[in-house]
């Protein structure tokens, strides 16, 4: 049985890889805002002991997965599943930015660089098949951290001239 051109199968194989991320943000929004490594020797036994699941998140990762599926399908290359596997990858880091965001009001610059890199890999290997989209890609990096670079000129700016009385 097909939908959309994608065997059920599928499906079911990534809703249930959409639990398990799911969980493993869940996991990742409580140690990483504390400085901890995600993954440690004592990650089973610190999960059984104190780990209360967030089934909201769980289930969210796990219809975007099954979402990103139904809108990209599966193709017969690598190239041509290369935008859903992209996002396959992002969701969970997006998704605990967020949480943490919401909860804390930060973002943890490890995570904050996982995506640049992930998105720098992504840009090189887009580049083997269409250089032109990896051109739009490094230009829009540039741009959206162009506009947190002039933010933080203008706040050292700001600081200085109050720092030196000029205000």
């Amino acid at each position: 049985m097909y939908l959309n051109d994608v065997h059920i199968a599928y499906y079911l194989i990534v809703a249930i890889l959409g639990l398990f991320v799911g969980q493993i943000i869940d996991w990742s929004n409580k140690r990483l805002p504390e400085y901890k490594k995600v993954f440690s020797k004592d990650i089973f036994v610190e999960y059984k002991m104190k780990f209360k699941p967030n089934y909201i998140l769980i289930l969210a990762t796990m219809v975007i997965y099954t979402t990103l599926v139904y809108i990209y399908g599966i193709k017969d290359s690598f190239i041509a599943n290369l935008d859903l596997i992209k996002f396959i990858i992002l969701t969970p880091m997006l998704l605990s930015a967020f949480v943490i965001d919401y909860k804390l009001q930060i973002i943890p610059n490890r995570l904050n660089l996982v995506i640049f890199e992930i998105g720098l890999i992504v840009a090189f290997i887009y580049g083997l098949s269409n250089i032109a989209i990896t051109i739009n890609m490094l230009l829009g990096m540039l741009a959206g951290a162009g506009i947190f670079f002039r933010n933080y000129i203008i706040r050292r700016h700001i600081l200085w001239e109050r720092s030196n009385g000029i205000w």
